[in-house]
């Protein structure tokens, strides 16, 4: 039996309490953090109680082992396996380039793309601040910003005023349809990212099956899924982040892309995963 979320436990006890000790239960852990902010007896009775649902499980799946530690230090799972399984994949494939280039009308040399909310936690100033220090090498780049949610408009739109140079170089787009989103992978060089936490990472994902280099924070999830196809820079650090750009920007493009393809193929693709699921589960 496989279970989305590790945020149902007492859906698994009663999952378990229905088929019997035998089969083989796996949660999928899907993003987010522990859930249970509560202090004193209160939050000691809710771990308990997390601990008790998810304990009828046989393992948990995280996209990286290590995702597993602030659940087991917060006493809500137990010593289960944990399988290291990314959660998705995608079946995006990116639009020829000359054709992208048309249809988004962006162009520059590296055109870098980001793909996600304007959240705290996908740190879109950091990202700003960073890419502002790599156009001192990078005096033809362009960032071009896909967003649905715009916590942080405001803030990001005032830091682009505050800056010439970002203004003249920054597009923000906002929302696109999915499906236009593999015009906007077709045309871009780089894809950056300043998630200081992510369950796995979609954009990542999709923007890896384009072929995209990837320019990422040095979180577990990054680092299973993107490998060494990509260059890694500390989260909140817009220094190492411009170092970073400026490095990917000036590596040999279409070997990176060979390298990042071939990282998909390998590690990302459903085919990949389908594989590594299926040989977990018959173990579990």
């Amino acid at each position: 039996v496989h279970v989305n979320g590790l945020i149902f436990p007492g859906l698994v006890s009663a999952i378990r309490k229905r088929v019997g000790p035998s089969p083989a239960i796996v949660v999928q852990h899907h993003g987010g953090e522990f859930p249970v902010r509560a202090q004193g007896w209160l939050g000691a009775w809710q771990r308990r109680q997390w601990r008790k649902g998810l304990d009828a499980a046989s393992a948990l799946s995280f996209t990286a082992h290590t995702q597993a530690g602030a659940w087991r230090d917060a006493g809500v799972i137990g010593s289960q396996p944990i399988i290291e399984i990314i959660e998705a994949s995608t079946w995006l494939r990116p639009s020829p380039r000359s054709r992208a280039q048309q249809l988004t009308g962006v162009t520059a040399d590296p055109l870098i793309l980001w793909v996600g909310r304007l959240t705290t936690n996908k740190d879109p100033l950091a990202v700003l601040d960073g890419f502002e220090r790599a156009l001192t090498t990078l005096p033809h780049a362009q960032l071009v910003m896909i967003f649905g949610d715009d916590t942080l408009r405001d803030a990001v739109e005032q830091r682009l005023a505050s800056s010439p140079r970002l203004r003249s170089t920054v597009v923000l787009v906002g929302r696109v349809d999915h499906h236009e989103l593999a015009q906007y992978y077709g045309a871009a060089d780089l894809f950056v990212s300043g998630s200081h936490y992510e369950g796995s990472g979609y954009a990542l994902i999709e923007a890896m099956a384009a072929g995209l280099t990837p320019v990422v924070t040095d979180i577990p999830s990054c680092r299973v899924i993107a490998g060494s196809c990509a260059e890694y820079w500390p989260v909140g650090d817009p220094v190492a982040l411009g170092h970073a750009l400026t490095a990917a920007a000036h590596s040999n493009r279409e070997q990176q892309r060979t390298a990042t393809l071939q990282q998909f193929d390998t590690h990302v693709s459903w085919t990949a995963i389908a594989a590594r699921t299926m040989t977990a589960y018959e173990t579990a």
